[in-house]
């Protein structure tokens, strides 16, 4: 018995001590997951230094990918050439039109401008930089860019290429950072529908089409219905992304309005990302200011105030006054 229950005991032991790596590695991912909730900047700021570390790595490998890539999407293009020739024709023909129409606008709209003294829109800041990497797992959409700080890109700014907007810098390190995607399911951004002008959230949803909520109508401003066919732009509501950078076109479906987006990351190999900030000046020394122009209202106001007791003062001395003459 005592054998035996000596081997029991032994082997309890060596199963326990077995099993220790595996619970010292659950306790871990614990800690890490409890650690990432609580602190996610540690693990934002590690994830910047480990792709600023292998960005000659991520560079050299990413090209050859990128290459392959391209060849794949044309050699699955390559029987429908002589029908996309002939649509690209016709495209052609129908865009030399609307050019003639568009330089017309253009020079119509710079008269105007000059003769209303339009202020002109301020010229963005952007740099300019190279995919390479991009994470398509079934919960994060992101891709990697060869600029960061060292470049003055900075957490927050708008990143877009030929086509459209593609997404927004969420981690930035000294010369990489990571681009949330517009379809991410973490990413929301306000955005405005032309030419109804209504505003909407565009949630991404790890789809290729992500979906639009729009605010509730308000008849006092006329808010239009919107279309299939309108167009999606970004807003300055916020204050997080230029106006007026192209996103998609409204497609529906029946669980809603839904965006098909103009920018296709797989097809981005240089992409833009732009310096935006709500323009926002400085207020000038209250001390120095009039009460006038602090406060209008509350000025009006008291000076209203002020001349009514003026006037019931004047009105007291000239009774004062009629009673004191007669004698």
């Amino acid at each position: 018995m005592k054998t035996a229950g000596g081997w029991k005991l032994t082997r309890g032991r060596g199963s326990i001590r077995a099993q220790l790596p595996f619970i010292l590695c659950m306790v871990f991912a614990a800690m890490v997951l409890v650690l990432g909730k609580v602190e996610a900047s540690i693990f934002d700021n590690a994830r910047a230094k480990f792709t600023d570390l292998s960005e000659p790595v991520l560079n050299a490998a990413y090209f050859p990918v990128a290459m392959v890539r391209r060849w794949v999407f044309g050699a699955s293009e390559f029987f429908t050439v002589y029908d996309e020739n002939v649509q690209l024709r016709e495209e052609i023909e129908l865009l030399r039109r609307w050019q003639d129409v568009a330089l017309t606008l253009e020079h119509r709209l710079e008269r105007y401008e000059s003769l209303l003294n339009v202020v002109p829109d301020p010229k963005l800041p952007s740099v300019t930089a190279r995919v390479i990497g991009q994470s398509n797992q079934p919960f994060s959409k992101t891709i990697i860019l060869d600029a960061g700080t060292n470049q003055n890109v900075q957490r927050g700014q708008a990143v877009l290429d030929d086509r459209g907007l593609l997404g927004r810098v969420f981690v930035a390190g000294e010369n990489t950072s990571w681009v949330l995607l517009l379809t991410d399911l973490n990413s929301r951004i306000p955005v405005v529908i032309r030419p109804s002008n209504r505003r909407a959230i565009l949630s991404g949803t790890n789809s290729l089409s992500p979906t639009l909520q729009l605010d509730s109508p308000q008849p006092d401003l006329g808010a239009e219905q919107v279309h299939v066919g309108d167009r999606v732009s970004s807003t300055v509501d916020g204050g997080i992304l230029p106006p007026d950078l192209p996103i998609g076109m409204i497609i529906g479906d029946e669980n809603g309005w839904r965006t098909a987006l103009f920018a296709d990351p797989d097809l981005s190999d240089y992409v833009r990302i732009v310096d935006y900030r709500a323009a926002v000046e400085p207020p000038e020394d209250s001390k120095e200011l009039p009460l006038s122009r602090l406060f209008p209202q509350r000025d009006d106001a008291l000076e209203n105030e002020a001349n009514a007791g003026e006037n019931e003062a004047n009105a007291g001395a000239n009774v004062v006054v009629g009673e004191v003459a007669p004698q």
